[in-house]
């Protein structure tokens, strides 16, 4: 049998289980700590652990992804022909420019065009099927 209380006792019981309530509900709501949520200690414990820069919203599936495969099924083919036949432009360029031929002696080749240009001395490089002559 619990003895009766008086009207100052059971105000300070109602205070003091209130108070419990409030430090219960504080406990309740304080959240987990960094090391229990992630694995790792941090001071940090506001925000997540960011693990990779990864995009979250992309999907192979996605319209976006689709729509890059569908422009380079289209463009690609376009872009192989035009820059094809630049390259060939600028190949029967250089050729015209400067065409090569090949010689049987390779000494008197460079010495008749000594001779022609009127020049003495002349830098050449031997390679191993190409000469290269520079002033």
């Amino acid at each position: 049998v619990l003895p009766a209380l008086t009207a100052k006792q059971s105000s300070a019981v109602a205070a003091m289980s209130l108070l419990g309530r409030f430090a219960a509900a504080r406990v309740a709501l304080k959240p987990a700590s960094a090391l229990a949520r992630t694995g790792f200690p941090s001071t940090r414990s506001f925000a997540q652990a960011v693990t990779s820069p990864r995009p979250l919203s992309i999907r192979s599936d996605s319209l976006m992804v689709q729509c890059v495969v569908a422009a380079l099924v289209y463009f690609v083919p376009q872009d192989i022909v035009f820059l094809g036949g630049l390259f060939w432009t600028w190949h029967v360029h250089g050729s015209t420019m400067s065409p090569k031929a090949k010689q049987p002696d390779a000494e008197a080749a460079v010495e008749e065009f000594k001779a022609k240009k009127g020049l003495e001395k002349l830098n050449v490089s031997k390679g191993r099927s190409t000469w290269y002559v520079s002033v």
